[in-house]
């Protein structure tokens, strides 16, 4: 654990949360490991190469941002995470495409990784 003094988060929204995590991949990116975070789970979108599903534990109002990163350590193609497609409060997902300079979706090496955030909205009181 830091040995610091952390401070609340401040936002102008009320009920925001945070959702952060860190997943590997493995066997041509289609088994993922949760290496750091909590509160969801990460799947290959059925036989999609490239395609994630983030599905969260609960469910929220809204989702407010998603930033997702992928983290090239074995490979040598260059992917983007992109963020295709989210429900939140009934679904509980956040579909994450990993994609090539064309587009197009590839499925990730081995032992590479994505991190990613989301700020969501637990309530509808404004």
């Amino acid at each position: 654990m830091a040995n610091r003094d952390f401070k609340n988060v401040q936002a102008l929204e009320r009920e925001l949360k945070i959702i952060a995590g860190r997943v590997t991949f493995s066997g041509s990116g289609a088994t993922v490991t949760t290496n750091a975070g909590s509160g969801f789970t990460v799947a290959r979108d059925g036989s999609n190469a490239g395609e994630y599903i983030v599905t969260l534990t609960d469910k929220y109002t809204d989702l407010l941002h998603c930033s997702a990163t992928y983290v090239q350590i074995a490979g040598s193609d260059t992917l983007f995470a992109q963020v295709e497609a989210h429900d939140v409060a009934s679904a509980k997902t956040v579909e994450i495409h990993l994609i090539n300079d064309a587009g197009s979706a590839l499925a990730p090496s081995d032992t590479d990784q994505m991190t990613f955030m989301l700020v969501l909205k637990n309530s509808s009181v404004t």
